[in-house]
């Protein structure tokens, strides 16, 4: 029996002892008429109920019935299905018959749809707490991260109802302009709920995960900003980004080998001139970087990644020597100019993108439901990944601001003809 539970027990029985005296006091009263026993019955009638009612004020105070009914019924479910299996996992110290489990601290927003749980630490459960897939335990929340407090006493874990759906849906192209005006220039919006600043990005999905379309909606973003973005477009295969590469920018558009090289030499050299202009800046700024001066951002979209690779590693030493360094540069250097990398493939292997490029680069996206290893890949040994069946357009993600571990997205629905919103939009290059 857990600790909490039998003092609760303890205590309503000891409720029902004196209620029971005090009715056994009451009959004798009346079958003796001995004053004493009136006083005395009504005297334990008071105290027991007076027990009673705290046991059950307890109860309800510690599943927070001051925030609602809903609230109370929800509280009690997740936290006593948690309890239970957390003493099937062996999280619990026995002591006779008694199961001690850390101190838990369960709380939820006013809408029940996000969730804060935290769990004491120990010397004895530290390892496992760290390691533990608690979603299961949980009813419909999943945890999207946890860490630890600072001082190492508590873990913390962040729960998401697993049952809302956030995914946006836009209807016309007008609608999804008017979302993204309330944008920040310099920032994209992945879903309902999380805004990103403009940064090097990775795209992994299998085919059919809803890559493309994840795709399509950055793109969009970039066409109606206060601030024009610059894009160049490498597709080696020659698919749906180039369609669109050759509407908007047919100068900045390249489907074969050479002349994604070609793109990428005129995409460095742009940002060693912006280089240089702002290292004159930053005389007047210190620790600024491109968006502090209302400075164009450059993104080059490279779809396909791996197809590229593969074709370059037929080329001569030299040539994948210099695609590599090209590559490194921008990676590395162009987070203050304002030059962005934008990869999408199919899985993140090392044979594919080198480790240093791929750790590098800050937002990691990965659709859709993919091996394990295209997770360790992406995101490295030791992540928790929510357990659950991804739609398409589904995934998760990692940002070093708003998901330091993996935290679910859901990809807007583009229920309108992009071809004919790339057509009408308008950015300048």
């Amino acid at each position: 029996m857990r600790k909490q539970q039998a003092t609760r027990l303890l205590f309503l029985i000891l409720s029902i002892s004196i209620l029971a005296c005090g009715l056994g006091a009451r009959i004798t009263y009346k079958k003796l008429n001995i004053v004493v026993l009136n006083s005395l019955s009504m005297a334990m009638f008071r105290i027991g109920i007076v027990f009673l009612v705290s046991v059950v004020i307890e109860y309800m105070l510690a599943h927070k019935i001051h925030k609602g009914f809903k609230y109370f019924f929800r509280h009690v479910i997740v936290m006593n299905s948690l309890e239970l299996q957390m003493i099937d996992a062996g999280i619990y110290i026995q002591r006779g018959k008694i199961f001690e489990l850390p101190k838990i601290e369960l709380s939820f927003d006013k809408r029940l749809d996000k969730g804060i749980l935290k769990i004491r630490n120990s010397i004895k459960f530290d390892k496992k707490l760290d390691g533990m897939s608690l979603s299961s335990a949980l009813e419909r929340y999943i945890v999207e991260r946890h860490y630890m407090t600072d001082d190492g006493n508590y873990y913390i874990y962040e729960l998401l109802d697993g049952s809302i759906d956030f995914k946006m849906k836009f209807n016309s192209f007008e609608e999804y302009i008017k979302h993204n005006e309330a944008i920040p220039t310099y920032s994209l919006f992945l879903d309902r709920r999380s805004i990103v600043k403009l940064q090097h990005t990775l795209l992994v999905g299998v085919t059919g995960s809803g890559k493309t379309y994840c795709l399509y909606n950055l793109l969009l973003q970039f066409f109606n900003k206060s601030i024009p973005y610059v894009i160049y477009f490498a597709d080696p295969k020659g698919s749906s980004l180039a369609v669109i590469g050759q509407i908007i920018a047919p100068d900045k558009t390249a489907v074969d080998m050479s002349k994604i090289i070609e793109q990428l030499e005129e995409f460095v050299f742009k940002m060693r001139e912006r280089k240089e202009e702002i290292k004159e800046l930053l005389k007047s700024k210190l620790d600024a970087d491109y968006s502090d001066f209302n400075k164009s951002p450059y993104i080059f979209c490279f779809d396909e990644y791996a197809s590229f690779v593969s074709v370059l590693a037929n080329e001569d030493k030299k040539t994948r020597d210099k695609v590599n360094g090209l590559m490194a540069e921008v990676i590395l250097q162009g987070r203050q100019l304002g030059f962005f990398m934008f990869i999408i493939m199919q899985k993140s292997d090392a044979n594919l993108i080198s480790t240093s490029l791929r750790d590098n680069i800050p937002l990691k996206v990965v659709l859709g439901n993919s091996e394990q290893q295209t997770y360790v890949t992406a995101f490295g040994t030791g992540v928790d990944i929510p357990n659950r069946h991804y739609k398409v357009g589904e995934g998760v993600f990692t940002e070093p601001v708003i998901a330091s571990e993996p935290k679910l997205l859901q990809c807007p629905f583009l229920n309108f003809d992009i071809l004919e919103a790339v057509r009408k939009a308008t950015p300048v290059m």
